[in-house]
């Protein structure tokens, strides 16, 4: 039986009665529409919102947060030598990984803020913001394949067809906004596992994802195009003949969901066309506020995700590195250095920029920045070594962090054993982590349910245990 949130706590109730919620709730009345009114979460939530930062392709956590300064002796030695033929099973490639020899990290680390937080170099500005960041350094997960450990991720199943968590989330807390999608995706091409690791699976399909572009001249939704010689007045009426006759057909076939979807599908088209380019609209942003972001795409998709969070939409997912530029370190993809070394690069700025903006706003408190990546990084080099230093899949131990939104800033949890193989000390599954953000946000997991197929249908499946030790 599906359970939604019912009662809200204190806070939750005097946030509805701010001036905001009330000019919400009257422009609801006078449009005499919500396609998600807000629900109420199961307990007394930390964070209201969720900006996801999804690095594809499979970050190295040896190059990035897990410092192993301990691999530089053990470099040269054959995987064989070290590991159990047991223990070098079900990687992606898993080509005579036996022979691949290990591989010490290949960038310096250093130690920055107050809690001494060791980081790569490649992450120079991210030490700014070190201190607000929990970091997850026993992570595991099923697989070593992309497109399976992308669609675990987002939707906690290694099948298809499961809701996603950003549509989990708009299930069970609504929308804040009448005029913007609760979930929102920006990215930078396909993901491996294709665009279903964005789509609401079994729930209606007002929780899909609603995938933007950020270009200037063009609107946020290529579906809001207006075609040559056509109004926007014209649309508006074209669009309105199309609900009418959905509305019929709907009356006439009372059983079949999608209608309904469909509905409120057209009349959130017409709602974006009015109000989705003010939000998406980055002039309107200052010279320094440009400045502090900095100029790539990833750094828009940043402040953009800001801005869509400040106007009430619940959960952004920033994916990154799909077009050309994947974290995918294998020698043939350019190498292990100039991989990391570019997108981190490229990362960076944006990153820290967006928690100093949401911290200077007030905003850091109620907001989880969440960054993630689908499995890590061998410690010994890839099978069919090329000339150029690369790294294999790994899915047995490596690091995901979370800042903002409830979670105690400057800490670690967990680690990986000498190698950064094993996650070896506190070691949590994506389930988990899955399970803490909806706890954060007020939800219980294993409460946020669906009936669908005689079982009740959830994000974390049958697993999933908070991590209360990141939680402040």
């Amino acid at each position: 039986m599906s359970t939604r949130p019912q009662m809200p706590c204190r806070r939750e109730f005097l946030g509805h009665l701010s001036l905001g919620g009330i000019a919400a709730v009257s422009h609801l009345a006078s449009s005499g529409r919500a396609a998600l009114p807000v629900v109420s979460p199961h307990h007394c939530s930390k964070a209201r919102n969720v900006i996801l930062l999804f690095m594809c392709g499979g970050a190295s956590h040896l190059e990035t947060f897990d410092y192993k300064p301990q691999l530089k002796k053990w470099s040269g030695k054959r995987a064989d030598e070290i590991f159990s033929a047991g223990e070098l099973r079900g990687f992606n490639p898993e080509k005579t990984v036996e022979g691949c020899r290990i591989l010490p990290p290949v960038f310096d680390f250093n130690q920055h803020g107050q809690s001494g937080t060791w980081l790569s170099e490649i992450y120079p500005r991210l030490g700014e913001v070190v201190d607000e960041i929990a970091f997850l350094k026993a992570v595991h997960t099923d697989s070593a394949i992309h497109s399976v450990g992308e669609t675990i991720w987002h939707t906690g199943h290694a099948r298809p067809g499961f809701p996603s968590m950003g549509s989990w989330v708009t299930y069970g807390l609504g929308s804040e906004s009448a005029d913007l999608p609760p979930y929102v995706v920006m990215k930078d091409g396909i993901s491996t596992a294709g665009d279903v690791v964005f789509q609401q699976g079994m729930l209606p399909g007002r929780h899909q994802a609603a995938v933007a572009r950020v270009e200037s001249g063009k609107p946020p939704f290529p579906y809001l195009d207006l075609l040559p010689g056509v109004s926007p007045e014209r649309q508006r009426e074209h669009l309105a003949a199309l609900n009418r006759l959905n509305r019929l057909h709907r009356d006439r076939h009372p059983t079949q969901p999608e209608l309904a979807g469909r509905i409120e599908a057209l009349e959130m088209a017409w709602k974006l066309q009015q109000s989705a380019e003010s939000a998406f609209d980055l002039s309107r942003e200052s010279a320094g506020m440009h400045a502090l972001y900095g100029g790539n795409q990833f750094s828009r998709h940043c402040l953009t995700a800001r801005r869509l969070v400040e106007s009430g939409v619940r959960f952004v997912e920033i994916f990154d590195g799909a077009k050309g530029r994947k974290w995918d370190a294998h020698g043939n993809r350019g190498g292990l250095v100039g991989n990391h070394r570019d997108n981190a690069g490229r990362t960076d700025q944006g990153i820290t920029a967006l928690i100093l903006d949401l911290k200077a706003r007030g905003m850091l408190e109620e907001t989880l920045v969440v960054w993630a990546t689908e499995f890590g990084r061998t410690p010994f080099e890839e099978a069919n070594r090329e000339a150029r230093l690369g790294r294999g899949h790994h899915h047995k131990g490596f690091t995901l962090w979370m800042a903002g939104g409830g979670v105690k800033g400057g800490t670690s949890l967990g680690a990986t054993d000498e190698f950064g193989m094993h996650a070896v000390e506190k070691a949590v599954h994506v389930h988990d982590v899955h399970a803490t953000i909806l706890h954060l946000l007020g939800l219980d997991h294993e409460r946020l349910t669906l009936r669908h197929n005689s079982r009740d249908v959830r994000l974390t499946d049958v697993f999933g245990k908070v991590i209360h030790e990141v939680i402040a």
